[in-house]
């Protein structure tokens, strides 16, 4: 009988195949417990890890897919930021990191002010050309812990992760303030926006429905607010 001596790195030799640590270790443990492996026996054993590691990518691929799905799923095709979904899904994380370690996050509303203007003057593509310069200023403003998202329209999201409340809204009201330098030109044409903001707490009471109503209703009363000081600048 053609006997084979062991070689722990034949699989190295015969790379048609590639095997995990462990199923090195079955064969060791298969050859030790035997007399030797015959030719015929590591064919098979060669086809059957081949196999396997045939199966492995197939599945590591199928998972890689299901991922790549999952995140177009939460992802606002525009501005490349989370959508609505995916927004909530990070909330709903950041309510249970509050019920676990009493962490407190705050969750910043964002309007643009006078958006539908825009697209009325300019076209559409000029609208989603400042949606997308507004999505680079909030993904290039937050920490890797923090989240921003497009909810819907010209309404926007921001979700800064366990900070200080205070300093956090500081932080906010300073990326308002950057929108407000946004340029954009457009066939000739140059605009601008500004942005109304509205405020809510994420904590270990939360929910996501309150959360969002809270925010919204601070965000209108900030709205009047500013259109308020505004008015009154003009008939000065």
């Amino acid at each position: 009988m053609n006997i084979l001596p062991y070689n722990p790195d034949f699989q190295l030799e015969n790379a048609d195949f590639k095997v995990s640590e462990k199923a090195s270790e079955l064969i060791r443990k298969f050859h030790q417990s035997a007399d030797g492996l015959t030719l015929q026996n590591w064919k098979a054993l060669s086809e059957i890890l081949d196999y396997a590691a045939a199966a492995e990518q197939t599945i590591a691929d199928q998972k890689q897919y299901i991922s790549d799905l999952e995140s177009l799923a939460a992802t606002d095709i525009l501005t490349g930021l989370l959508n609505r979904q995916g927004f909530e899904h990070e909330l709903q994380h950041a309510i249970a990191r509050a019920e676990r370690f009493d962490e407190v996050s705050l969750f910043a509303f964002i309007d643009l002010d006078g958006f539908k203007l825009i697209n009325d003057t300019y076209g559409h593509s000029a609208g989603d050309i400042m949606l997308c310069e507004v999505g680079k200023i909030l993904g290039g403003s937050i920490r890797a812990t923090d989240d921003a998202a497009r909810l819907s329209g010209d309404e926007f999201g921001l979700l800064l992760t366990n900070c200080d409340i205070d300093k956090a809204k500081e932080r906010a009201g300073y990326i308002r303030h950057t929108l407000r330098k946004i340029t954009v030109t457009h066939n000739g044409d140059e605009f601008h926006t500004s942005a109304s903001m509205g405020f809510a707490v994420v904590d270990k009471d939360s929910n996501i429905k309150d959360i969002f109503e809270q925010a919204d209703q601070a965000m209108y009363k900030n709205k009047r607010e500013r259109k308020k000081i505004k008015n009154k600048y003009h008939m000065s």
